[in-house]
Protein backbone atom coordinates (compact mmCIF):
# COMPACT_ATOMS: atom_id res chain seq x y z
CA UNK A 1 0.00 0.00 0.00
CA UNK A 2 1.50 3.32 -1.00
CA UNK A 3 1.19 6.47 1.03
CA UNK A 4 -0.50 9.56 -0.34
CA UNK A 5 1.35 12.83 -0.67
CA UNK A 6 -0.67 14.29 2.20
CA UNK A 7 0.33 11.40 4.50
CA UNK A 8 4.00 11.75 3.55
CA UNK A 9 3.82 15.53 4.09
CA UNK A 10 2.18 15.03 7.51
CA UNK A 11 4.84 12.51 8.56
CA UNK A 12 7.59 14.85 7.38
CA UNK A 13 6.06 17.70 9.38
CA UNK A 14 5.86 15.58 12.55
CA UNK A 15 9.44 14.37 12.13
CA UNK A 16 10.63 17.93 11.56
CA UNK A 17 8.84 19.22 14.66
CA UNK A 18 10.21 16.37 16.77
CA UNK A 19 13.73 17.22 15.63
CA UNK A 20 13.22 20.94 16.22
CA UNK A 21 11.68 20.49 19.68
CA UNK A 22 13.22 17.37 21.27
CA UNK A 23 11.85 18.18 24.75
CA UNK A 24 8.32 18.16 23.39
CA UNK A 25 8.94 14.90 21.57
CA UNK A 26 9.85 13.27 24.89
CA UNK A 27 6.37 14.06 26.19
CA UNK A 28 5.14 16.27 28.98
CA UNK A 29 6.20 13.88 31.76
CA UNK A 30 9.94 13.48 31.69
CA UNK A 31 11.68 12.06 34.76
CA UNK A 32 13.32 14.57 37.06
CA UNK A 33 16.79 14.01 38.40
CA UNK A 34 16.69 13.19 42.08
CA UNK A 35 18.85 12.29 45.03
CA UNK A 36 17.48 9.94 47.70
CA UNK A 37 18.90 10.11 51.20
CA UNK A 38 18.30 8.07 54.33
CA UNK A 39 18.78 10.27 57.38
CA UNK A 40 17.84 10.27 61.03
CA UNK A 41 14.24 11.37 61.67
CA UNK A 42 15.49 13.96 64.15
CA UNK A 43 17.83 15.60 61.62
CA UNK A 44 17.04 19.23 60.86
CA UNK A 45 16.83 20.65 57.39
CA UNK A 46 19.86 22.79 58.22
CA UNK A 47 21.82 19.58 58.89
CA UNK A 48 20.48 18.08 55.65
CA UNK A 49 21.58 21.17 53.71
CA UNK A 50 25.03 20.96 55.31
CA UNK A 51 25.26 17.25 54.40
CA UNK A 52 24.28 17.98 50.79
CA UNK A 53 26.81 20.83 50.57
CA UNK A 54 29.48 18.41 51.78
CA UNK A 55 28.59 16.05 48.93
CA UNK A 56 29.04 18.77 46.32
CA UNK A 57 25.46 20.05 46.02
CA UNK A 58 24.88 23.81 45.78
CA UNK A 59 21.85 26.10 45.87
CA UNK A 60 20.10 23.79 48.34
CA UNK A 61 16.51 25.01 48.74
CA UNK A 62 14.45 23.18 51.37
CA UNK A 63 11.01 23.87 52.81
CA UNK A 64 8.93 22.63 55.70
CA UNK A 65 5.76 22.97 53.63
CA UNK A 66 4.17 19.85 52.16
CA UNK A 67 3.59 19.82 48.39
CA UNK A 68 -0.03 20.33 47.31
CA UNK A 69 -1.98 20.71 44.09
CA UNK A 70 -1.92 24.47 44.51
CA UNK A 71 1.79 24.52 45.34
CA UNK A 72 3.48 21.38 43.94
CA UNK A 73 7.00 22.73 44.55
CA UNK A 74 6.91 24.75 47.78
CA UNK A 75 10.70 24.68 47.96
CA UNK A 76 10.76 27.07 45.02
CA UNK A 77 8.46 29.56 46.77
CA UNK A 78 9.19 29.27 50.48
CA UNK A 79 12.77 28.20 51.16
CA UNK A 80 13.48 27.48 54.79
CA UNK A 81 16.79 26.06 56.01
CA UNK A 82 16.23 26.74 59.70
CA UNK A 83 17.68 24.40 62.27
CA UNK A 84 14.37 23.88 64.08
CA UNK A 85 12.59 22.42 61.02
CA UNK A 86 12.95 18.64 60.83
CA UNK A 87 13.28 16.69 57.59
CA UNK A 88 10.14 14.83 56.57
CA UNK A 89 9.38 11.69 54.59
CA UNK A 90 9.35 12.45 50.87
CA UNK A 91 10.34 15.47 48.83
CA UNK A 92 12.06 18.17 50.86
CA UNK A 93 13.41 20.49 48.20
CA UNK A 94 15.88 20.95 45.39
CA UNK A 95 19.62 21.38 44.92
CA UNK A 96 22.09 21.67 42.06
CA UNK A 97 25.03 19.52 41.14
CA UNK A 98 27.09 19.35 37.96
CA UNK A 99 24.87 22.02 36.40
CA UNK A 100 21.63 20.09 36.91
CA UNK A 101 18.81 20.66 39.38
CA UNK A 102 17.84 17.60 41.41
CA UNK A 103 14.86 16.87 43.63
CA UNK A 104 15.77 15.86 47.20
CA UNK A 105 13.91 12.82 48.52
CA UNK A 106 14.40 11.88 52.17
CA UNK A 107 13.59 8.58 53.85
CA UNK A 108 14.02 9.18 57.59
CA UNK A 109 14.75 6.23 59.89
Amino acid sequence: MSMTRKAVSALSLVAGLAAAFPACAAGPFTPANSVALTVSADESQAQLAQQLNGKGYTNVSLTAHEPSRQNPHPELNTPNNQGSVFVRQGWNGTAQRDGQTVQIYVDPY
